[in-house]
């Protein structure tokens, strides 16, 4: 499993946008077992994360397993 850490730039749906700290954009799709609901991803919005993540073959968004929030430590998804 891979990670990335980041600030969310943008929540659609079950989708979200990654600003990672050396630059890249990365595209995430919230897994359908994480704790998380897609109503809950416009908390994510410009806040400072950790993704673990699969990422497949022919596949343009990484699939997000596990998201924590650095800027609240206590806070994990």
């Amino acid at each position: 499993m891979q990670t990335a850490t980041g600030t969310v730039l943008a929540v659609q749906e079950s989708r979200f946008r990654l600003l990672t700290e050396d630059g890249r954009g990365l595209l995430f799709l919230l897994a359908s077992d994480t704790p998380l609901e897609p109503q809950d991803l416009p908390a994510l919005a410009n806040r400072r994360v950790r993704v673990r993540y699969t990422q497949g073959e022919q596949m343009l968004a990484g699939i997000a397993q596990d998201i924590q929030f650095l800027d609240r430590p206590e806070t994990r998804s």
